[in-house]
C-alpha cells in the first residue's frame, strides 16, 4: 500500500487555490445543501397525502425519504474518492442536474413505485452534492477556517431543514405533492448555469492513482446493506430474516473490503486513516449525536399527541425548535472553534445534548410545553455546537488527498446515527410500551433513559483526540 497515512496529513501537497474567489462558490455550495434539505423536509408534510393518494400504510410511504437516504449514504465515500482523484467541480455539477431532474421524474410519477425510483434518482444526485460540497469548501478555504467552513455549511442544512416544511405545506396544499418536487426546480437549473462561472476546480498533480473498482464496489454494497438492516429494524425485530441477513451480508462484504484494500496500490480507503483516535472516535461520536438527533424528531410528535394533545399544526411549531436550536449553534460554534481548538466545544455540545435528552426523560404533563421545547432547543443547541468542531477535528486528521473519503465515511456516520434513532425509538417505544402494560409514558421516559446513556457515551467519545493539537 502507497497511500500515505493518516499523521502524515500537514506534509501532503495540497491543490492550488490561491486564483478561487471564496464568495460566489461559497455561495453555490450552500444553494445545493439548501435545495437539497428543503426538498426532503418538505416531503415530511407531503407523506399523508400520499397515504392518501396511493392507498398505502405509513411503513411503505416512508420508503419515499429511505431509498435516497440509503442511496446517498452508500455512495458518499466512493464519489468523495473519485473526486479527491478527478476533480469535485464536474461531478458538483452533475449531481445538481441529476438532482434536477430525478424532481422532475418525481413530480411526474404515475404510481408509488416509480415515485420511488424516481427518488433514488435523487439520492444519485444528492451523493454526488454532497461528496463534493464540504470537501470543496475544505480545499479553497486556507485550514484555519475549517470550523468556519463546516459551521457554515452545517447552517445551510439547517436553514433548509426550517425552510422546506413551510414552503412545502403552502406548495403541497396549493398544487399537490407533485409541487413539493417542483418547487425546487427553479434553484437547480441556475446553480447548474452558474457552476462553470463561479466554481472554479484547484490544480492537481498530474497522474492521479487508479480507482479502486472492486473496493469501491465492496464497500458499497456493505454499507447499503447495513444502513438497510437499521432501516428495516425499526418496522421488523432485529432477529427477523431479512435484518440478519442484511447484517450478515455487510459483514461479508467488510471482511472481503479490508482483505482487497491491504492488496492494492491506491486503496480507496487507507485503513491507517482509523489509526488516528481523532479520526475513529470522532466518526463513532457522530453516530452517537445523530441517535439523539434523530430520536426526537420520530418520538416527540408521539408525545406532543399523547400526552399534550396538541393538534398537528401545533406539534410541528413546537418541533421547530430542534432546527433553530442547530442553526444558531452551528454559526457560533464552527468559527469559535477556529480560535480556541476543538476539544471543549464538541464534548460540551453533546453533554448539552446529553441533559436535553434527561430533561424528556423525566417530563410530564404537568410540565406542559416547558419540558418537550427545552429538550428539543437543548438538542438542537448541542448538536449544532458538536458538529463544526467535531468535524474539523476529524478532518485535521485526514491527509489532504482524501478529504472527498473522510467527508463519505462521515456522511455514512451521520446518516448510521439518524437511522439507528428511528429504529431505538420505534423498536424501544414499541418494546416499552407491551412491558408497561400499554401505558405511554412510562414507556417514552425509559426509551429516553436509554438515549440519555447514549448521548453521555458520545460526550466521552468526543473527547478523545490524537496526542497532537486539533
Amino acid at each position: 500500500m502507497t497511500s500515505k497515512p493518516a499523521s502524515s496529513s500537514a506534509t501532503l501537497p495540497g491543490p492550488s487555490t490561491s486564483a478561487i474567489p471564496l464568495l460566489p462558490a461559497t455561495a453555490l455550495v450552500l444553494c445545493g445543501a439548501l435545495m437539497t434539505r428543503i426538498q426532503d423536509t418538505a416531503l415530511n408534510i407531503a407523506n399523508p397525502v400520499l397515504m392518501a393518494d396511493f392507498g398505502l400504510p405509513a411503513a411503505t410511504v416512508a420508503w419515499v425519504l429511505l431509498a435516497p437516504m440509503l442511496m446517498s449514504a452508500s455512495l458518499l465515500t466512493i464519489l468523495g474518492r473519485l473526486a479527491d482523484l478527478r476533480g469535485r467541480r464536474t461531478l458538483y455539477a452533475a449531481g445538481i442536474v441529476v438532482f434536477g431532474a430525478g424532481s422532475v421524474l418525481c413530480a411526474l410519477s404515475p404510481s408509488f413505485a416509480l415515485l420511488v425510483v424516481a427518488r433514488i434518482v435523487q439520492g444519485l444526485g444528492a451523493a454526488l452534492i454532497g461528496a463534493n460540497s464540504m470537501a470543496y469548501l475544505i480545499e479553497i478555504y486556507p485550514p484555519t477556517r475549517r470550523g468556519f467552513v463546516v459551521g457554515l455549511w452545517e447552517a445551510g442544512i439547517a436553514t433548509g431543514s426550517g425552510i422546506g416544511p413551510i414552503l412545502g405545506g403552502a406548495v403541497i396544499e396549493a398544487t399537490g405533492w407533485q409541487g413539493s418536487f417542483g418547487m425546487i426546480l427553479p434553484m437547480a437549473i441556475a446553480v447548474a448555469v452558474a457552476v462553470p462561472f463561479a466554481m472554479k476546480e484547484p490544480s492537481r498533480a498530474p497522474g492521479s492513482p487508479r480507482f479502486d473498482l472492486a473496493g469501491a464496489m465492496l464497500f458499497g454494497v456493505g454499507v447499503a446493506a447495513f444502513l438497510f438492516a437499521l432501516t428495516q429494524a425499526s418496522v421488523e425485530a432485529w432477529g427477523s430474516p431479512v435484518v440478519v441477513g442484511s447484517l450478515a451480508l455487510s459483514v461479508v462484504c467488510g471482511v472481503l473490503f479490508v482483505r482487497v484494500e491491504g492488496l492494492v496500490d491506491s486503496p480507496m480507503i487507507d485503513l491507517r486513516m482509523f489509526q488516528s483516535r481523532t479520526f475513529t472516535s470522532g466518526n463513532l461520536a457522530k453516530i452517537a449525536g445523530y441517535l439523539p438527533f434523530s430520536a426526537h424528531g420520530f418520538l416527540l410528535p408521539f408525545y406532543l399527541k399523547e400526552v399534550l394533545a396538541l393538534p398537528p399544526t401545533g406539534i410541528g411549531s413546537i418541533l421547530v425548535a430542534l432546527p433553530v436550536g442547530m442553526f444558531a449553534a452551528t454559526l457560533v460554534s464552527g468559527p469559535l472553534s477556529d480560535r480556541v481548538g476543538t476539544r471543549v466545544f464538541a464534548p460540551a455540545g453533546l453533554a448539552m445534548q446529553a441533559i436535553g435528552c434527561v430533561v424528556l426523560a423525566v417530563a410530564s404533563p404537568e410540565m406542559g410545553l416547558i419540558a418537550p421545547v427545552a429538550g428539543l432547543l437543548l438538542g438542537g443547541l448541542g448538536i449544532g455546537a458538536f458538529i463544526a468542531p467535531n468535524d474539523s477535528a476529524i478532518l485535521a486528521a485526514t491527509p489532504r488527498d482524501r478529504v472527498g473519503v473522510a467527508n463519505g465515511i462521515m456522511g455514512v456516520s451521520r446518516t448510521a446515527g439518524l437511522l439507528l434513532g428511528v429504529a431505538v425509538g420505534g423498536a424501544g417505544l414499541s418494546a416499552r410500551v407491551v412491558a408497561n402494560g400499554g401505558q405511554f409514558l412510562p414507556a417514552f421516559h425509559d426509551v429516553y433513559w436509554f438515549i440519555a446513556v447514549v448521548a453521555f457515551a458520545g460526550v466521552l467519545l468526543a473527547t478523545v483526540r490524537d496526542t497532537r493539537p486539533a
